[in-house]
């Protein structure tokens, strides 16, 4: 399946990174030694994030996105303009960044209604609905706790904001370090035309119990925060419907 919406999709690390590595850096701290994360405010830490973008997707990945700014050395898109940004830093400055958008905003909806399907979603608030996008840690920080922190700090934002739903594309290599922080797929893949073959995947922040199962790292941020599980059965045979044609394909 290919789509024409607007490219917004995840290839922050390369395909033949390995993602096992990421998902076993488990702690609760919006910072870790020498890296913090925060929520990029100013226009010189957006700034940040988009030459971090830059670096990874043009410069180490070679992916041929037409927004990129090569004068300034960034990546970005009509989406930065109402998203929340995280920029994760250490000693040398900027080394990762992750954005999320959010469905009470028109253009966030018209962008991403085809390729997450977001009709199915029509009975959930337009705000509670997040889509996380533009991941990328620069390739020499990939094996330290820079992807751990964006995760959790993106995860505390939403939490902050009310969001319940969060969706996310990514390339093959990378679906098992989302499984492990909780995300599910619902869709089989589309191919996006720039990185290849992406994986749909949605993540149901206060499904507590999920969490829990999995001992995602995301729950002791949710316990913390005081979070209250909500089980929602129709989410649940989603998945499942889902999980049976996968199996029989």
């Amino acid at each position: 399946m290919r789509l024409s919406a607007m490219r917004v999709n995840d290839g922050g690390w390369e395909q033949g990174s390995d993602a096992s590595k990421y998902a076993r850096q488990d702690s609760d701290d919006r910072s870790n030694g020498n890296y913090e994360a925060t929520v990029a405010l100013t226009p010189e830490a957006r700034a940040a994030a988009y030459h971090v973008r830059y670096r990874v997707y043009i410069i180490e990945q070679h992916k041929a996105y037409p927004e990129a700014d090569h004068e300034r050395s960034w990546l970005t898109d009509k989406l930065d303009a109402n998203a929340a940004i995280i920029i994760a830093s250490g000693t040398e400055g900027p080394c990762g960044t992750v954005r999320a958008n959010f469905a009470d905003f028109k253009n966030v909806k018209e962008t991403y209604e085809e390729q997450f399907e977001l009709d199915r979603f029509q009975h959930v608030p337009n705000r509670a609905i997040a889509i996380c996008s533009r991941l990328a840690v620069v390739r020499k920080y990939r094996a330290t706790p820079v992807s751990r922190i964006l995760f959790r700090e993106i995860y505390r934002y939403g939490i902050g904001r009310g969001t319940r739903l969060t969706f996310q594309s990514c390339t093959p290599s990378l679906r098992p370090l989302f499984f492990r922080y909780g995300f599910r797929e619902y869709l089989s893949p589309f191919l996006d035309p720039v990185v290849g073959p992406l994986h749909r995947m949605l993540l149901v922040l206060d499904d507590l119990l999920y969490l829990a199962k999995l001992r995602s790292p995301f729950l002791s941020i949710a316990e913390q925060l005081g979070v209250t599980s909500v089980k929602r059965p129709w989410l649940d045979e989603m998945f499942e419907a889902h999980e049976g044609r996968d199996q029989l394909a």
